[in-house]
This record gives C-alpha cells, structure tokens and sequence, in this order.
C-alpha cells in the first residue's frame, strides 16, 4: 500500500545520533573512491567538531564558510556545524574573485573550513575578508600561506569536550544562497523540518514500506546546493546509507548505481542524458527502484522500462521545501498534487484568485512552522517582501486542473505577454529545444515599447507591459543553423503570437552556479548588432 507524507519528529543530527547508539557499525557514508564511516565514527567525529568550533569562539546563531567538494569530512563538518549551533554556508568552491567576497562577507563568518586545493582562491581576497578570523583545512598537513593557517584536526585534538544541546527541526541545516537569477543572491535559513519533510518524504511519495529498509541513496550533487544535502538526510529517516561521488560522471552513473547497490536517486536535469546513451540488454538489470526527476523529460515512461524505475517529481524553492508531489505522473509536464501540510492559492497581480485552469503567481503558507525558510540572512527587507498577511509569495507562475495537478508554467518575471496573450518562456524553450541542432535556448521579453532604441544598453519589463520575444539560442557542437531555418522551424510548430522576433546565437549561455540560465544578464546588450530580427528581414509569419 503506497504511504503518505510522514512528518518527521527529531532532526537529522538526532536521527544520527540514535542510530550510533543503536548500531554502532552501521554504515553511513560510502565514498566512490573508497572512504566508508560508521554511525558511530561519524557522530563521535561530528560532535569533536562542534568541540573544536567552540573552543574557537563560534556560538548560537553564528555561520561558519565551507568550500568544500563532496566527501566524508565534508559531511562531518556539516553536522558538527550544527551540533554546535552555528550554521552553515556553504560556498561554492569554483567561485574566485568578487562572487567569493560576497559568498564570504555576506554572511559575516569568523571561521572558514576548506581544503589545501583552495587557499590559493581565498589568499587572494584576503585583505578584502573583514570578518575572517580562522581558515581552516580538512588535509592533514596545512601548508605554509600568508592565511595562517591550521588544521581542522589540529583545533579538534586540542578542544575539550562539551555537552551540546540536540539540533531541533526548527534549528537551521544550513544557509543556502539562492541562485540570483534575478538579482545578488540571498541567504536562505532553511530549518531541518523542512529538508526532512519537503525533501524526502513528499519526493517519494508511493513508496512502499519495504522501499524504507535497506534504502542506499546515490548522490553526485555538490554540497553548496540542497541537493547535494539530501542524500545523508534521506539516508538518516530511511535507516539506509549513502554513497556520496566528488564529481557528477553520466558515464559512471550506471556503474556507481551497480557497484554499491544503490535503490535511489536524484536525477537532476539528468533524465535526457542517460536516456541517450547507447541501449544496452541489461539497461534494466540494476537495483535501482525509484528516482526523482527534475524535470521530467517528455519520454519519462520510455525511461521507467528500460531502466526498471519508478519516476517521482516536485516542484519547490529552497525556501519552501517541495510543497508539490508526486508518483505515478499522468503526463511529463506535472509536478504533482499539494501536501497537505501547506495551503497555496494561485493569484494575479491584484491578489485575486485565478479560476482554476489558469495561470498564476502561486503564494503558500504552511501548517508546521519549520516548513518555510526562517529568513533571508541578514536582509530583513527581503524577508519582510517575501511574506504579505501571512503568506509566502514564490514569485513562481503556475497552474492547477480540475484533477488536482499542479504545472509550473514560468518565474513570474520571465513570463511573456505578447499581444494580448499570455506567453510561457519554459513552453516556448521546450519547443526550440527539440531542433537537432539546439543544445540550449532562454528566450526573454524586450518591451515593445523600447525595442525601435536599440542603443539602450539594458532593457528592463515593467508588470503587465507587452513583449517582443528574443531566442538566445546555444548551438550543438559542429551545427550551421542559422536564424531563418530556425525560424521556418518553428512557424508551424507555434502559435503565431508565440513566434520570436529576435534571434541570437551564442556560444556560452550565463549561468548560475547550479546551472540555471541567468537570464537577467541576457538582457544586457539585448539588441546588439549581431542580433537578427525577423521583421528587419522582412520574414512574415502567417496567421
């Protein structure tokens, strides 16, 4: 029998901790490269870690920087974070120059934990760190740099041991920065209740109750994301382990998934990628039994017998968890049904509910207090925005049918209006997306209003004004499309409202460090000259 949501009743720290006292030598953590740690190993070595940042000054409420990649310390530390009462921010360990001044000082940490692989990226910024007191490394040896600095086990082999009051689901798991598509990021406090609740139980829902024992969770994902979080929380409530890879490999999925017996998986934005490698007899000969994908491709149930998989999928924000769910998908566009631990209505831009069917901004309050993000940190007027008489605005356009289903349509800022009709910029990409010689493709709205001065340098869209549509469009590798084939393209295959006047190839697209396309930067320099327009061309498109 499928079960429902289950709320969780103590965090993920405390879920560690019985199962060390419980089982002592049950496995955790599983690194590809080999590295294994026990229940008991880790919650000994986390708690010595909470010891060490004490002993250093971190108290409640603090953030402690991590620049790490994906490992067994690196979860450590993670909780021992916690256990301390501190939290966490991770940063991404690609940033460098003024993406880390602000990953770093925005949140105003004392201590940095990284490895050796990244002092050179912070002995950099040094003097532009006001808040920085201690650089920290996970390495053994901690090399000689203007930084100063120590080992992570040097402060712990010198910390005397604390008593630390058990994280509680309202307690903050981490602070994960937004991805700023649509301006600086934002550090989101986000609760453990959320993560356990939003991230587990809601992702798999259908799940039979043998699927919960013996759980082993696949996780490539990096740590400076939530979902590289999900794996170890996944693996504390199922009473499974985790197996924890530093990079994401497509070509290794299938051999990791094999070679350590993984029953679950996160496939995101990978579903296309496995799909197109070569079929092979025992695509299906493997233990994996459910995943979740974001998004679902179009050839999702294709993908569930060849691989021998059930597909999950949701809709969410780091702010919110994922509040939509669902198994068993009617179709690939869905992101399943409500919870029925929130409330949402669907609003236009004077907060009048929509009829069903219809598209609008989604806004949602919860029925647990730790479902929800606690606050943008440090940035009281962003908090103060978000929220409007109890309810949490998304910024999200979405749409719900009569059968329940929930379909994401576009971010409210990047949906179109053209000519008196409503244009999703996600629809309009899913269809230039299917050329051969696309890889990847944002279309944006220009103002019709400012199209004819091309001179403006940014091009900025007021609520509710008409668009003009641009394709920024990423050619395959070795393709001579050019504008007009892909314009004739698609005249057939749009409506004629929906048809872009401007068209731009590229050869990157911007994106955010979790690979979301940043259009905000896309309209800079919109209407350069190398941009073709279809009505300078003086190419009709029939009605």
């Amino acid at each position: 029998m499928a079960m429902g949501p289950q709320e969780p009743n103590e965090s993920v720290p405390v879920l560690i901790e019985r199962r060390a006292q419980e089982d002592p030598g049950g496995l955790l953590i599983q690194d590809v490269r080999g590295p294994a740690i026990t229940n008991a190993a880790f919650h000994e070595q986390a708690l010595r870690v909470a010891d060490a940042l004490a002993s250093l000054g971190v108290r409640r409420g603090d953030c402690v920087v991590t620049m790490n990649d994906p490992c067994i310390a690196a979860h450590v530390c993670w909780i021992g974070i916690c256990w301390a009462g501190a939290m966490e921010t991770p940063v991404n360990p690609e940033f460098r120059g003024n993406l880390l001044i602000y990953g770093i000082n925005d949140c105003k940490a004392k201590v940095l934990i990284t490895t050796n692989a990244y002092l050179e990226k912070i002995a950099a910024i040094r003097s532009e760190l006001p808040h920085l007191e201690q650089v920290l490394t996970l390495d053994e040896i901690a090399p000689r740099s203007p930084l100063a600095v120590r080992t992570l086990a040097s402060v712990v082999a010198e910390a005397p041991r604390l008593d630390h009051a058990p994280p509680t689901l309202m307690d903050p798991y981490a602070v994960i920065y937004t991805s700023g598509t649509t301006g600086p990021s934002k550090g989101v406090v986000v609760p453990w209740g959320s993560l356990q609740y939003a991230g587990q139980e809601r992702l798999y829902v259908g799940d039979r109750p043998e699927d919960y024992e013996r759980a082993i969770f696949y996780s490539p994902w990096p740590m400076f994301h939530s979902s590289g979080r999900t794996g170890l929380s996944f693996a504390a409530i199922r009473n499974g382990h985790v197996v924890i890879r530093e990079r994401l490999s497509t070509s290794a999925f299938w051999d990791d998934v094999r070679r350590f017996g993984c029953t679950h998986a996160h496939l995101l934005g990978l579903g296309n990628y496995l799909m197109a490698q070569p079929q092979r007899p025992d695509d299906a000969d493997n233990p994996l039994r459910r995943v979740l994908m974001n998004p679902v491709i179009a050839e999702y149930r294709e993908f569930e017998r060849r691989f021998g998989v059930v597909i999950s999928t949701g809709w969410g924000m780091t702010e919110i968890g994922f509040p939509l769910a669902g198994a068993d998908l009617p179709n690939f566009r869905t992101c399943g049904t409500l919870s029925p631990l929130y409330d949402v209505r669907i609003i236009d831009d004077a907060d009048r509910d929509v009829p069903e069917g219809e598209v609008g901004q989604l806004i949602i309050r919860p029925h647990r207090p730790w479902l929800l993000l606690t606050e943008y940190l440090g940035k009281p007027e962003a908090t103060a925005k978000a929220w409007r008489d109890g309810w949490f605005y998304t910024g999200d356009a979405l749409r719900r049918e009569s059968d329940g289903c929930y379909y994401f349509v576009d971010r409210v800022a990047d949906y179109l209006r053209v000519r008196g009709n409503n244009v999703s910029s996600v629809e309009l990409e899913n269809e230039v997306r299917t050329h051969p010689a696309v890889e990847d493709v944002a279309a944006i709205g220009l103002p019709a209003a400012l199209v004819a001065d091309a001179r403006r340098s940014t091009v900025g869209r007021a609520a509710g004004s008409e668009d003009e549509i641009k394709l920024v469009v990423l050619r395959k590798s070795g393709a001579a499309l050019t504008e007009l084939e892909l314009l004739s393209y698609l005249i057939p295959r749009l409506p004629r409202f929906m048809t872009p006047r401007f068209i731009e190839f590229v050869e990157a697209l911007p994106r955010t460090p979790t690979g979301k396309i940043q259009k905000k930067a896309l309209r800079t320099d919109c209407l350069s000259p190398g941009v073709w327009d279809r009505v300078a061309a003086g190419v009709d498109v029939p009605r």
